[in-house]
């Protein structure tokens, strides 16, 4: 059996946390773009145009994948038990924004057929899943 250097496990899930980090911040814009990338817009009475609910999601999940990968910098540079537990319990909080962010605080947009549907609405919710897992990780950890 080959046993791995409790600090070089911490490392790497920091490491994963902050290509996590950096995977949702770039999924709405990027990988899985939201109907703001595709060019749909909601068009007021007035002509002006403005992002979807899903644009506002996209702006959301940024700012949260940015936190994620500043939590992954800080167990990277300071892996004691504290610190993994903070960042654990921090994980667990964003991850549930993650997940939040698209179905229930800013929203997608309601038609089935549009592609913030289709496809970053379940990559940001598999993302949101595979932080907290993360987290309820570091919470566990005990050594």
């Amino acid at each position: 059996m080959i046993t791995m250097n409790s600090d070089k496990v911490v490392n790497g899930i920091g490491a994963l946390l902050v290509l996590l980090g950096i995977v949702i911040a770039l999924t709405s814009w990027f990988i899985f773009p939201v109907c703001e990338m595709h060019g749909l817009y909601v068009e007021t009475k007035s002509g002006s145009q403005l992002p979807m609910p899903c644009g506002y999601t996209a702006r959301g999940e940024t700012g949260v994948g940015a936190l994620i990968v500043v939590a992954g910098g800080l167990l990277i540079a300071r892996g004691t038990r504290e610190t993994r537990q903070t960042v654990g319990v921090f994980c667990v909080a964003t991850g549930a924004l993650v997940i939040l962010f698209p179905t229930v605080l800013t929203g997608m947009c309601r038609l089935a057929d549009h592609p913030c549907r289709q496809l970053t609405l379940p990559a940001l919710e598999i993302l949101g899943i595979i932080v907290i897992i993360v987290g309820g990780y570091l919470i566990w950890k005990r050594e």
